[in-house]
């Protein structure tokens, strides 16, 4: 089987190493991929950017790839399953309509209250004005959110007015998210423990993976702004048999039926971005594909085939996923100046790793020199049979990989209660 997977990150990254395991793959192309995914085996790197539409079709058909794994939001948001329909293949991945929960924060939240899905209080604002004097009667902190897909800089969690205000008028009215921050929404803050539950989804079925924890924020001890997630943990120790059900119950039927209501046919990864209290979940996002850095970690965690899992979902055959005991843990290597102005193009040294997994999420080999190329450069991860075991094999190499500039947190696997 020839597989295509679309994307550059490390979450690309790690799908695409636990597809080449599979008996069945006999290439995985990486489009446009990184500096570690020209080094797994059975995947070549392939000059095309994930948006251009016309590339990837015109490399599917001369190739006569039979599998296409879409890994970021962007594409499938903008329609690239839709592009690609009437081709005899199979493609993994929401439909633009399906898609929708991601790309419009305004819409989800209304496919929320509309499938009384627990969530949040919000409310939806297409004029700063009208957003200023709602501020006014806040109780805070307030959630206040772009519609649009803004490169996961797009919610901030405000303190007091003038933070909010400033916010509005930066999104708004000097349009700092461009078309993404012409209608923003302002909710709740809801407080508990946030719980990534991600998993297959098909109009039919949802097959959870193993929880896991992201680290946002920067620093340690939960400090500093948030970023796309410093670091990860799996299973997530909040999880047990009571929520799951809940979860399944009040969240993850609803969301099918009404998928399945308005007439879309959600094929897909589905990562349902939770808040628990008291044993009892509110959604605070729909993401319509696997999480980054939380897919590094459950890559290492499962045993079964993943091309298997896939093909069954699309033909909608029952999935079965079978998942190692123990744990699982990654943590983020970050460039200077993430999550704002970072340098590139630094040369890497990479030395003796042992049993860890290195993930490359932003580095590209230019003239064989491993260089950075993003905010977010590797994830580090273990599988191990205990969370302290995991902890301990990765802070003792850590330091084996050089770069100007390193951060890192010191702290991944320890749990923190909201």
């Amino acid at each position: 089987m020839k597989i295509l997977v679309i994307g550059q990150g490390g979450r690309e990254h790690a799908l695409a190493w636990k597809l080449s395991q599979s008996k069945k793959s006999k290439i995985i192309f990486v489009a446009p991929g990184n500096g570690g995914t020209s080094t797994e085996e059975k995947c070549v790197n392939v000059n095309i950017k994930a948006d251009d539409f016309p590339g990837i079709r015109k490399f599917i058909i001369e190739k006569q790839i039979d599998l296409v794994v879409i890994g970021p939001e962007d594409p499938l948001v903008n329609g690239l399953v839709n592009y690609l329909e009437d081709l005899n293949i199979l493609v993994f991945g929401p439909c633009s309509n399906g898609a929708r929960l991601e790309g419009s924060k305004i819409f989800s939240k209304k496919f929320l209250f509309e499938n009384d899905i627990p969530t949040g209080k919000a409310s939806f604002f297409s004029d700063p004005a009208s957003a200023y004097s709602f501020l006014d009667s806040c109780v805070y902190p307030i959630v206040l959110k772009a519609d649009g897909l803004a490169a996961g800089k797009g919610v901030l969690v405000s303190k007091n007015i003038q933070e909010a205000k400033e916010w509005v008028d930066l999104v708004m009215n000097n349009s700092l998210f461009g078309a993404a921050g012409e209608n923003i929404l302002i909710e709740e803050c809801l407080y508990g423990t946030e719980l990534s539950f991600m998993g297959i989804m098909t109009p039919s079925e949802f097959i959870p993976f193993e929880t896991s924890v992201d680290y946002k924020p920067l620093l340690d001890g939960n400090k500093g702004p948030n970023t796309g997630g410093m670091g990860c943990i799996s299973p997530s120790p909040f999880m047990n048999d009571t929520l799951r059900e809940k979860v399944m119950k009040k969240v993850v039927y609803p969301t099918i039926n009404g998928l399945n209501e308005m007439g879309v046919s959600y094929y897909g990864f589905m990562y349902f971005g939770l808040m628990v209290k008291d044993d009892e979940p509110q959604v605070l996002e729909f993401n319509c594909r696997l999480g980054d850095p939380e897919t590094q970690c459950l890559m290492m965690q499962m045993e079964s085939d993943l091309v298997d899992c896939l093909e069954d979902a699309l033909d909608n055959k029952q999935v079965a996923i079978s998942w190692k005991k123990g744990s699982s843990m990654g943590v983020v290597i970050a460039s200077n100046g993430y999550p704002e102005k970072y340098k590139t193009k630094i040369p890497i040294e990479i030395g003796n790793l042992e049993d860890l997994k290195l993930f490359h999420a932003g580095t590209n080999i230019v003239n064989n020199e491993l260089l950075t190329s993003g905010g977010r450069v590797f994830s580090v991860n273990y599988s191990g049979s205990s969370l302290e075991e995991c902890v301990s094999c990765i802070y003792n190499r850590i330091d084996e990989i050089k770069f100007d500039g390193t951060i890192y947190r010191k702290d991944i696997g320890k749990i923190y209660e909201s």
